[in-house]
């Protein structure tokens, strides 16, 4: 159950639509009341009792399932819709996590099979009684290994405050979704049994689950944004191109942070068998619990203890992958065949993105030879030496040209000679390109008016200059995640990820925050009522913009640039994708 501590911390201002107030004792969720002065919502398996949020005039349903619990013969198989009945559910108290690894884990609570929960977040607005609020989706990062919405970072308590004070309220809601081997198993077991990339199910569920229910609490299933960062960005990314783009209404925006659809290799059906392939990591797993003998492996994964699969799961890393139903082709063939849902877009990266511990190659690149072979690791490999050699070519040894960026001729070289050359190829490829090239699909092929594309740029350091579990080390700079507690506008001193002391900062998260909330209710950025700032344009061919976002301590604060920084190099990528299986 969550403290009164953890109720302190994360309330907010806002606007609560006609949610019945329940009367009567306090009685178990196994009763037919909800405890007295609770807010409740009927939604169409019965009546949600949640917990009133006094500091944030808000309400909060907390751990509301929408799929059934993916444990005996469940496990590791798509979710299946919550279809039972409750009179009055208890949705007090956050809900376990699911399973995962890779040090995200830590500060999110309990670990449990039993995840496939959701939160929602209602501001108060009895000065609009009956209206339908618009509705923000968050779904986590954590390198599709890690994450769960019970972490205090992503506490959606801030930003609905903030809508409600701006006079824009939204409903905030965030989804559990199965990570690691639990929701992104593959090999041609997994292919056969029609189970691969569970956790992308389960996301499309929960969005299933809030088209319908969603008017319960006051939202509107007809203005939903899906919302996300790192892992949970390419995951949004992914429900844009899923089933050939067939999103049937279940959102009407997308906002896409430091990832797209765009990037990183996508294995198949073909790929899992080769060397380094997800089959043998599959094999690995069966052997280690047992299973390897048995005469369907799978099935037997289904029966192990919780702790011994646990612990095989934990020195693999799965990511989804081509299955035929939900990805049917790689992103950039969806891409070339206009096989995307059309929605409204607002995406971005960050400066230095290549910083980042897991996407720069730290204290490996010495030579020209060591490039030579990071690039041809790249994907899984799979360039010609002819395309290793444009590369390096565009990405010369000249320290001034690469990432961390605008730090001259420093080399950083305790991480590496040619360290900065290797992280301006890794944030180019994972982020900077992918987004670019998305940004300029949306841009030609949607009506602008109904459908607008707006583009960013983060260009702030952490306040202390590290980025707990990103970049702890050396350069930093405006590494990949630094721009996420800002949109969250969460002031909270105690995380690890901490706006800063300085209030330019803190007027930098308000404007994001702020702008993210205008384009949630408008599909427009702009209505943020903060003075001063650029008006940020829609993106466009002929004139593509980007607002870039610093502080007013950062050589001037926001500003807009045309968007043509490393234009050679990043249309070398958007040429290539289907040669890196992207």
């Amino acid at each position: 159950m969550p403290t009164s501590k953890y109720f302190a911390a994360i309330a907010a201002v806002g606007c609560f639509l006609g949610v019945a107030v329940a009367g009567g004792p306090s009685v178990e969720p196994s009763k037919s009341t909800c405890q007295e002065g609770s807010p409740v919502a009927k939604t169409k398996n019965g009546t949600v009792c949640g917990t009133r949020l006094p500091t944030f005039s808000q309400d909060a349903f907390l751990g509301v399932p929408f799929a059934e619990p993916p444990i005996g013969d469940l496990r590791l198989r798509h979710p299946k819709s919550f279809n039972a009945a409750y009179t009055a559910y208890d949705a007090t108290s956050q809900p376990p996590s699911c399973p995962g690894y890779a040090g995200f884990d830590v500060g999110i609570g309990p670990l449990n099979e039993d995840c496939l929960y959701l939160n929602v977040i209602v501001p108060d607005c009895n000065d609009a009684p009956g209206k339908k609020l618009p509705v923000l989706v968050w779904i986590y990062g954590g390198g599709f290994d890690a994450g769960g919405i019970a972490d205090p970072r992503f506490n959606m308590s801030y930003i609905v405050q903030e809508s409600a004070a701006m006079g824009q309220p939204i409903l905030g809601v965030s989804i559990n979704y199965r990570v690691g081997g639990w929701g992104f198993l593959a090999s041609k077991e997994v292919l056969e049994d029609g189970s691969a990339n569970i956790g992308l199910f389960d996301q499309r569920l929960a969005l299933r689950w809030l088209s319908e229910n969603i008017e319960a609490f006051g939202g509107d299933p007809d203005q939903i944004t899906i919302w996300g960062e790192s892992a949970g960005a390419f995951s949004v990314g992914y429900h844009l191109i899923g089933f050939d783009g067939q999103h049937d209404n279940l959102f009407r925006a997308a906002i896409m942070e430091s990832g797209t659809m765009l990037g990183p290799a996508i294995q198949d059906a073909k790929t899992l068998a080769l060397d380094g392939g997800y089959q043998a990591m599959y094999d690995n797993v069966t052997k280690v619990v047992g299973c390897d003998t048995a005469k369907d492996t799978l099935e037997c994964l289904r029966t192990v203890p919780y702790a011994s699969l646990f612990a095989a799961f934990e020195p693999q890393v799965y990511t989804p992958i081509l299955d035929g139903t939900f990805l049917t082709r790689s992103p950039s063939e969806s891409l070339a065949m206009g096989k995307v849902a059309e929605v409204a877009v607002l995406l971005g990266a960050n400066t230095d993105e290549g910083t980042a511990s897991f996407w720069g190659p730290r204290g490996t690149l010495q030579a020209n030879d060591d490039v030579a072979a990071f690039i041809q690791s790249l994907n899984g490999g799979g360039l010609t030496q002819s395309e290793v050699d444009q590369l390096l070519l565009l990405y010369p040894d000249i320290p001034s040209l690469g990432c961390p960026y605008g730090t001259g001729n420093d080399r950083f070289a305790d991480q590496g000679w040619m360290y900065k050359r290797g992280a301006s190829i890794a944030g180019d490829i994972f982020i900077h390109a992918g987004r670019r090239g998305t940004a300029k699909y949306f841009a030609q092929s949607q009506g602008q008016k109904n459908n607008p594309v707006y583009s960013y740029r983060f260009d702030q350091s952490p306040w202390n200059g590290t980025e707990e579990l990103i970049a702890t080390v050396p350069p930093v700079y405006s590494t990949h995640f630094t721009e996420l507690i800002f949109v969250f506008h969460n002031p909270s001193q105690d995380l690890s990820n901490y706006i800063g002391p300085y209030s330019s900062y803190h007027q930098l998260s308000k404007l994001m925050c702020r702008s993210w909330i205008s384009f949630v209710g408008n599909l427009d950025p702009n209505h943020h009522h903060i003075s001063g700032v650029p008006f940020w344009p829609v993106y466009n061919l002929e004139s593509p913009i980007n607002i870039v976002y610093r502080t007013t301590d950062n050589n001037g604060g926001t500003f807009l640039e045309k968007d043509i920084y490393r234009g050679v190099q990043l249309d070398w990528w958007n040429e290539h994708w289907l040669t890196l299986r992207s």
